[in-house]
C-alpha cells in the first residue's frame, strides 16, 4: 500500500525514532459501560468478573460486572466514598479504600461472606491506591502526608509491621507487584522537577531501582500482565491527551495501543493477556472500555 499523507509518514517517524511501535488504527473495542464515571476496573482470578468503582449513586461506590458489561451490580451499599477496588489473588475478596472515618483508610470486603472488615494501620494520613501482594498476605500502598508527598509503604493484611520502601518528597504513586512479588511499579515525578511522571521499577530483593519510560513524556498507572512479561501504562506524549501503552518488563518493545482524541488512562490486563480494559473519557464522563489485542483493526 502507498501512503501519500506526509504528516502520517511523519508520524510514523517519530514512533520508531522513540522506540514505540503502533498499529495505525489501533484494536477492536467494546465500550462495557454507560452513563455517570466508571473508573478502576481490573479483573479477578479468573477473568469472568471485572469490578470497578462507580459515582452513579451520586457518591463512589464499587460495583462488579460480567466481561460483556452485562449484571452490573454494586457489591457494597454505603454513604460513604468506597473506591479504587482491586481483587485478591486467589480469594473472593476485594480490598479498597473508604473516607467513612473521614480519612482514607484501607478495607477488605469478603463476598462470599460479605464481611467487611478494616485494615488497622498506626500511620497518619490518607491510605490509597491499595494492592495485594501475591502471597496475598501483605498489601502495598500509598501513604498521602501531604499533596505533594505520596510515599510507598507494605504492610500485613492485618496491619501488621508496616513498612516504607519509597520514601522522598516526591509524588510516588500507584504501586503495583509483580506476579513473583520480587520488583514493584509506581510511578513517580521526582528527577522530572515535578513537572511529569516517569514509572520506575523497584527490585524489592536487591534494593535496585530503574527507570522504565522517559522523561520527555507523562508516563504513569503502571501494571503488570498476569505472567509478568509485560507492562501497560498510560502516557501523555508532548502534551498530547493519554493513550494506552504496552512494553516488556524490562521497558523495551514499546507499543501504542490505543489512537484517540480523548483520554485512556487505567489500563488492566486480563489474566490471559488477550484483552485490556482501560478508562477513557467519552462526553465528559469516564467510562470502562474492554480492548481486544489479538484483533488489530487495520487486519480488517
Amino acid at each position: 500500500m502507498i501512503i501519500t499523507n506526509y504528516k502520517f509518514i511523519l508520524f510514523q517517524f517519530l514512533l520508531v525514532f522513540s522506540n514505540v511501535e503502533a498499529q495505525s488504527s489501533g484494536y477492536k473495542e467494546t465500550q462495557l459501560t454507560q452513563g455517570s464515571d466508571n473508573r478502576y476496573a481490573s479483573y479477578n482470578k479468573d477473568g469472568t468478573k471485572i469490578i470497578f468503582e462507580s459515582n452513579r449513586d451520586d457518591h463512589w461506590q464499587i460495583y462488579t460486572m460480567n466481561i460483556g458489561g452485562d449484571r452490573q451490580k454494586r457489591l457494597i451499599k454505603t454513604s460513604s466514598n468506597d473506591r479504587r477496588p482491586t481483587w485478591h489473588p486467589y480469594k473472593d475478596i476485594v480490598l479498597f479504600e473508604s473516607d467513612r472515618t473521614g480519612t482514607s483508610e484501607l478495607y477488605m470486603y469478603d463476598i462470599e461472606t460479605k464481611e467487611t472488615s478494616v485494615i488497622l494501620l498506626n500511620l497518619f494520613g490518607n491510605k490509597t491506591y491499595g494492592q495485594f501482594a501475591p502471597n496475598g498476605v501483605e498489601v502495598i500502598f500509598n501513604l498521602e502526608d501531604t499533596s505533594e508527598d505520596f510515599d510507598i509503604y507494605i504492610a500485613h493484611s492485618k496491619g501488621k509491621r508496616p513498612r516504607k520502601i519509597v520514601d522522598d518528597a516526591f509524588v510516588n504513586r500507584y504501586p503495583h507487584y509483580s506476579p513473583r512479588g520480587d520488583n514493584i511499579l509506581y510511578s513517580s515525578n521526582k528527577n522530572n522537577e515535578r513537572e511529569t511522571d516517569v514509572i520506575y521499577l523497584y527490585n524489592y530483593i536487591t534494593n535496585q531501582r530503574s527507570r522504565l519510560s522517559y522523561f520527555k513524556d507523562h508516563s504513569f498507572h503502571p501494571i503488570w500482565s498476569f505472567d509478568g512479561r509485560n507492562v501497560a501504562y498510560a502516557a501523555s506524549i508532548k502534551d498530547e491527551k493519554s493513550e494506552i501503552y504496552t512494553m516488556r518488563n524490562d521497558g523495551i518493545g514499546k507499543k501504542q495501543i490505543t489512537f484517540n482524541n480523548t483520554e485512556d488512562i487505567l489500563p488492566n490486563w486480563s489474566p490471559n493477556g488477550q484483552n485490556l480494559i482501560v478508562t477513557r473519557n467519552i462526553g465528559g464522563e469516564h467510562q470502562i472500555v474492554r480492548i481486544f489485542l489479538n484483533h488489530p483493526l487495520d487486519e480488517d
